[in-house]
């Protein structure tokens, strides 16, 4: 027969076990949570419009968010260059589009960024994969140069964005090196998961090095200190041996929390991104 305490450890962890079954399906369920495609309820911030697409690709309509700047007229002569910006997991076009747009408006006052055209599309959960990543390249990207003024070339397109959105920008910036001059990464990581040497971006950086000198590639990867600080450690070295321009950026005290990349890089990336569409134009 157990003793006293020995049934008060069994039943202990009896319950850790029946909390760790409870919680499993619970977790499980919210990831499976459907996806709204099209969320038209947008800040109410001079210049973001709110657009849909419909997407042969993905089968549906899929919705972006536009920023111009202030100035802006489609009748003008002037052509402006684009900043895509691509959220994080579990956000939607909506997400940050007015925060990222006050910071490329900041940046066009402050003459670090030229004026430009910013736009947010809704990547699902789909890590800018796939039908999600075909969509951006053959779809949105095309339909942005054919309704606005821009400079449709890669010398005049940047892409950025937080977490899944910062990979997302490393990733689709290596894979088409024809479309973006710089990729701007907060919180990315070259693998969330599996193991990163076997990354399709490390042969792509070999494979396209020389397009991505020529349009004058650079990248920006900035990770906290407590937000996988080695997440991109490969890549640069790949980049180091291939020549592409890069810097990698560790802040201090620092989780993945894209307020905090905001308080202290806001300005640090706004002004890369500026400088790269600057010296090309």
């Amino acid at each position: 027969m157990r003793s006293l305490s020995q049934r008060v450890l069994m039943s202990v962890l009896f319950c850790l076990v029946s909390m760790s079954v409870i919680t499993v399906p619970a977790f499980a369920q919210r990831t499976r949570k459907p996806i709204t495609w099209v969320n038209s309820d947008i800040p109410n911030f001079p210049g973001l419009e709110h657009k849909v697409l419909k997407s042969e690709t993905l089968g549906h309509e899929v919705g972006y968010v536009v920023w111009t700047p202030p100035g802006f007229s489609v009748d003008a002569d002037t052509r402006y260059p684009v900043v895509y910006f691509l959220h994080g997991a579990g956000g939607n076009e909506r997400s940050d589009a007015a925060g990222f747009a006050s910071l490329i408006a900041k940046g066009i006052q402050d003459k670090t960024m030229p004026p430009a055209i910013c736009v947010c599309p809704n990547g699902g959960m789909s890590g800018y994969r796939g039908e999600v990543e075909s969509m951006i390249v053959d779809e949105l990207i095309p339909l942005i140069d054919s309704t606005y003024p821009t400079r449709a070339d890669a010398q005049s397109r940047v892409i950025a964005g937080f977490s899944m959105g910062g990979a997302g920008s490393v990733r689709l910036s290596l894979l088409h090196p024809d479309l973006f001059c710089a990729a701007g990464s907060w919180g990315g990581a070259l693998a969330f998961r599996g193991e990163p040497e076997k990354s399709p971006l490390l042969p792509a950086v070999k494979e396209n090095a020389d397009t991505l000198r020529k349009n004058g590639y650079a990248a920006l990867l900035i990770n906290g200190d407590s937000d996988r600080p080695d997440a991109f450690a490969l890549l640069a070295e790949t980049f180091r041996s291939h020549d592409i321009s890069h810097q990698v950026v560790i802040v201090e005290n620092t989780k993945h929390n894209l307020g905090d990349y905001h308080k202290k890089t806001a300005d640090q990336m706004i002004s890369f991104l500026g400088k790269q569409l600057l010296r090309n134009r």
